[in-house]
């Protein structure tokens, strides 16, 4: 173990020490102190360092394991005085991956008069996670290899399973949920874990070829169940302390989690309600341009139609005024030709009955009256006709006309819009009277382009 322990050599030479210096240091565990001493030297301990003195007595092994450096520190005699000289050897890490080192490194080897390890409690904590629980093989301790003999463990087996369960707890609530052990605790366990393992190694190589196999057996048994009882009744306030510290943390985390969560929901709802906000602006805008848009292409397409309409109004002006112009004339050139007739259709003497008076008087008049009456009332209806549309085609000019103003003053209330348009639409598609033609001629919702328009708006067409 000792040579096997540390490499052989001194290595290299750091610095030295005198002894009145170094000595009270050790023997008052001033470890601030010497972490001081070698900062001194430029030369820098962490928190998490073990010392222990080799059997020589004056040869002392620094185990520094939060910068993985391993310190050589011996008593050196030169011609004037005596000095402490601090050397560095390879680190030790790699060496006490083995559970059996370091085990013995935690206790006092009496054997080689190695001391128990001194530090800080950082340092017993790094050593006693070196070991690890996991590689222990529970179910190869029940030795059923031996049951034919009746010296196997099963017996003793929960206990065992029992007693590495409470190792583990212990390590792994301290490396995994950061739980501070106490120094009672790290020495607590400092003890019991290389007794663990020293049991450990005599039930793997138990051999029923030995001498007395069933009294070392029986003390074996023996000697577990003591352990057991023993630890337990060491670790489990330890455990019960542990695991409230667990629970503590856990609320500290949920309450931490929880208010950090809170926090963000309501950042979260802020953010959202200033971004629906937004958007609901934005749409609004989205709204009143595509109303406008939709304003200005209708007023684009109803510029055009109110020039169609302007441009058959009058048209129908002019055709009207020329029906009435012929009418006119068609009536001077009658009365003319009626004149001019009237000698040659007067009553002769010729006829001596009242019948045949009757026949030669109106019978040729009324003739040509009615020929006369027909032109000319044909005359008088196309002049009418002609009117009626050019007054209808004006006042489909003037409906168009005025639904841009009357668009532009229902604003953003798209009912109020399409009412106007729709208003408009029966303006321009509707019968109307222009008291040009006859009376009886009633309005009727028969028009294609109206059933059409209230399919597509059925709630504004009635």
């Amino acid at each position: 173990m000792q040579a096997g322990l540390y490499p052989e050599g001194k290595g290299k030479t750091l610095f030295y020490l005198h002894p009145n210096n170094f000595q009270p240091i050790l023997g008052r565990k001033s470890w601030v102190k010497l972490q001081q001493t070698f900062e001194t030297q430029q030369h820098w301990l962490s928190q998490s360092f073990l010392i222990w003195t080799e059997p020589s007595g004056e040869l002392w092994m620094l185990a520094d394991f939060g910068n993985k450096k391993t310190y050589r520190i011996e008593s050196v005699y030169f011609a004037d005085s005596d000095r402490i000289e601090v050397s560095e050897l390879p680190d030790l890490n790699h060496r006490l991956q083995d559970p059996q080192t370091v085990c013995k490194l935690l206790l006092r080897d009496s054997q080689t008069g190695r001391s128990e390890p001194q530090g800080t409690l950082k340092g017993f904590i790094a050593l006693i996670m070196k070991l690890d629980l996991g590689e222990v093989d529970l179910d190869r301790l029940k030795r059923s290899d031996l049951s034919g003999s009746e010296l196997d463990f099963e017996s003793v087996h929960q206990e065992i399973v029992k007693l590495h369960g409470l190792f583990d707890e212990i390590l792994t609530a301290s490396s995994v949920n950061d739980i501070p052990l106490s120094e009672a605790t790290v020495k607590a366990v400092s003890g019991y874990l290389p007794r663990f393992y020293e049991k450990k190694e005599r039930i793997e190589n138990f051999n029923v070829a030995g001498e007395n196999p069933k009294e070392k057996h029986t003390d074996l048994l023996q000697e577990i169940t003591e352990l057991y009882h023993e630890v337990k009744a060491t670790l489990d306030p330890i455990i019960a302390y542990v695991k409230s510290t667990q629970i503590g943390n856990f609320q500290s985390e949920f309450t931490a989690f929880f208010q950090d969560a809170t926090s963000k929901w309501k950042e979260f709802n802020e953010e959202h309600e200033a971004k629906l906000q937004e958007h609901e602006a934005k749409l609004q805008e989205l709204e009143k341009l595509k109303i406008e848009r939709e304003n200005q292409l209708a007023t684009t397409s109803i510029a055009d139609h109110v020039i169609f309409f302007d441009e058959q109004a009058t048209k129908h002006e002019v055709a009207a005024r020329m029906w009435l112009l012929g009418s006119g004339i068609f009536a001077l050139v009658s009365s003319i030709f009626l004149l001019l007739l009237w000698d040659t259709i007067k009553i002769t003497g010729e006829a001596t009955t009242v019948s045949a008076v009757l026949l030669q008087s109106f019978f040729p008049k009324g003739f040509l009256i009615s020929v006369f009456y027909m032109f000319l009332n044909r005359l008088f209806k196309n002049y009418t006709a002609e009117k009626h549309l050019e007054v209808i085609n004006r006042h489909r000019k003037n409906a168009l006309a005025t639904f841009e103003a009357f668009a532009d003053a229902a604003g953003e209330n798209r009912e109020t819009r399409d009412q106007v348009l729709l208003a408009s639409t029966n303006a321009i598609f509707d019968t109307n009277q222009s008291g040009y033609l006859s009376g009886k001629t009633s309005r009727t919702d028969s028009n294609l382009i109206q059933q059409i328009f209230r399919s597509v708006m059925p709630n504004k067409g009635n």
